[in-house]
């Protein structure tokens, strides 16, 4: 009889440590699974302002320092980031071309600016494994692309960055825009890179909603915004609530009312990456999460893309 009790609670404790185990294994599944669905990255468009200005607090930027420094991270969990795919304006080439090395210097292609502007630094690390992925992904999506594992990054990479994560902890690519200013290509690179913001890698794009450099000079505070009907234009196609929309809108942007304002003929290297953003944003509905006016005249707007 006591060895029959015996075996009985041995059973029952048995059973009892299997059942908790599964239990365990079941919440760890689902808490995973949840963990796994949490990590898309954003897809985000940033301006990035004129040379350094945004970091040597210009009163004209001070909108977009603010922005950059304490907004970005109220819609990007940076903790969350495995790494930051970033498409910048000032480079512009043939094909699609990568930053693939460990480590890049900085590229200063500004002039006329304070010493204290040419000693920046960041260090963020490089990551040519991503690098050669992006690589075959584009090959085998049909665009055409090549690795430089040796150029900086320019100031369309560390000036938005130095703001928006002072830290440096993130590992970041950054590609080039093309110099045929394609709006179809451009689209098509972003839905390449798509996928990758299901791995918690998110798809920056650093430009300017709006960028006339004769206005720039010759055309500040005029104390009425000079691009109301395009960034409305740019506002409704950006949010729009299916792809098809957003896509077909931006094809055909240069046919706008104030996109020449807004962008010179064959000087548009600063709405490529909004384009490209978008194009990763998937199915989802794009935000305006920045609407802002530089000197009281170019009003800049920044947009994100947070689901698939």
């Amino acid at each position: 009889m006591l060895i029959l009790n015996t075996l009985t609670i041995l059973i029952q404790v048995v059973f009892i440590v299997f059942m908790s185990i599964l239990s365990m294994n079941i919440l760890k599944y689902f808490t995973g699974t949840l963990r796994t669905m949490a990590t898309v990255a954003p897809a985000l468009f940033v301006n990035h302002g004129g040379g350094p200005l945004p970091l040597l607090g210009d009163k004209e930027h001070a909108g977009l320092t603010v922005f950059l420094r304490d907004e970005v991270k109220k819609h990007v969990n940076l903790k969350e980031l495995k790494a930051i795919i970033l498409v910048t304006a000032h480079w512009e080439e043939d094909v699609v071309t990568i930053s693939s090395g460990k480590h890049h210097d900085l590229y200063f292609d500004y002039y006329g600016f304070p010493p204290e502007s040419y000693k920046y630094r960041y260090d963020a690390p490089g990551n040519p494994e991503l690098a050669n992925r992006i690589h075959e992904k584009l090959k085998n999506s049909g665009i055409d692309s090549k690795l430089d594992p040796k150029r900086g990054w320019d100031h369309g990479v560390f000036v938005p960055m130095l703001l928006i994560n002072p830290a440096a902890d993130i590992p970041i690519v950054q590609i080039s825009v093309l110099n045929s200013q394609d709006p179809k290509k451009h689209y098509e690179l972003g839905e390449a890179l798509q996928e990758f913001r299901k791995e918690g890698i998110a798809i920056l794009g650093s430009g300017m909603s709006y960028h006339n450099m004769r206005e720039f000079r010759f055309g500040r505070n005029q104390d009425h915004v000079v691009n109301t009907e395009f960034d409305e234009y740019l506002t409704k196609v950006c949010t729009a609530k299916d792809e098809k929309s957003r896509r077909e809108g931006l094809y055909s942007w240069r046919d706008q009312p104030g996109a020449t304002e807004a962008h010179p003929v064959r000087a548009a290297e600063h709405f490529m990456p909004l384009i490209v953003v978008a194009g990763a944003g998937g199915t989802a509905q794009g935000e305006r999460i920045f609407n802002w006016d530089m000197a009281n005249t170019f009003r800049l707007s920044a947009f994100i893309w947070k689901g698939l």
